[in-house]
């Protein structure tokens, strides 16, 4: 489908960024039905803190206070942490549209698609403004992906889901065999990185580039798969040393960004799973600055440094 991200490894170079309004980035997060696409927005709701907004289909399934779900406007509800939740009820066009309008804009938006629906018919929406699409995340259940990927009645949606992921995450890794799984989704989808987690526990830097509350930081860890971060600094960088070292990540560097500054411009780099974008920047920088968040022991310390320097 025309505007999707392909689950295969691939680079772009975006036009300059219209620095007078930022794009809100989103990200797609699907997954058959029981996955827990439910308790990871649970948990992103939990440790934003920043505003966000969430679109589900149904808001009962969310941890949210019955209070603040009868003072809502049977659309809408603003968290005290300032995340706004967002009913897909009246569609996705609309909602988005119901969002773009808001005062002060959130700078993420989060939507859950539903347990049969495809999520890069979802993320097709998500490249036109204000919106630019960030991440699809898809969730596989550990014990059942095996089955459900040959299914006679649900593979093929199964399979589709997959197809749509910039990362795959493993949930309920304490319930089976997680290398197994890391296996079947390997067949269906090459390259596209897998992470382990319990209880849909994952670090949210990896979904949605925010800290968490140093308040829930303890329960991030708590059964899921923690982080680790690199990062490299210097002056200028030759472009094709960066794409190059973007065409190397191993996959289990699972998100990276940072800004490149060559000798007439600076680049903004964003690399999720294996989709990488360089967007030309109206302005210049004096340093250049590379991020990567991935799974523990993927690169070495000196490993960034050794191809930008």
């Amino acid at each position: 489908m025309s505007g999707v991200p392909s689950s295969a490894a691939s680079t772009s170079l975006q036009a300059p960024a219209d620095v007078s309004e930022p794009l809100i980035a989103v990200t797609v997060v699907g997954g058959y039905l029981g996955a827990g696409k439910t308790t990871l927005l649970n948990h992103l709701l939990a440790l934003a803190d920043e505003r966000i907004a969430v679109l589900v289909n149904d808001f009962g399934s969310l941890d949210i206070d019955a209070q603040l779900l009868d003072q809502g406007d049977g659309a809408t509800i603003t968290l005290p942490n300032g995340c706004i939740c967002c009913s897909l009820v009246d569609g996705l066009a609309t909602a988005l549209d119901e969002i773009a309008a808001l005062d002060p804009r959130p700078k993420r938006v989060v939507i859950e698609a539903s347990g049969v629906a495809d999520p890069a018919g979802i993320a097709a929406y998500c490249h036109r403004r204000p919106y630019r699409l960030d991440l699809v995340v898809v969730l596989a259940d550990v014990e059942a992906i095996a089955d459900q990927v040959v299914d006679d009645y649900v593979g093929e949606t199964v399979r589709g889901q997959l197809a749509a992921a910039d990362l795959v995450i493993l949930n309920k890794a304490d319930l089976g065999d997680a290398a197994a799984a890391a296996a079947v989704v390997e067949t269906h989808t090459p390259g596209v990185p897998t992470v382990k987690a319990i209880q849909a526990s994952i670090d949210p830097r990896v979904l949605i580039d925010l800290e968490p509350r140093a308040k829930a930081a303890a329960h991030l860890h708590d059964g899921g798969v923690p982080f680790e971060t690199w990062s490299w600094s210097g002056g200028r960088c030759d472009e094709e040393r960066a794409r190059q070292m973007a065409a190397e990540l191993p996959p289990g560097a699972v998100r990276a960004k940072g800004i490149i500054a060559t000798d007439d411009e600076a680049i903004e780099f964003q690399r999720v799973g294996t989709r990488s974008q360089f967007t030309r920047l109206e302005r210049t920088v004096d340093q250049s600055q590379i991020v990567v968040i991935g799974i523990p022991g993927t690169l070495d310390s000196g490993w960034l440094a050794n191809r930008l320097s």
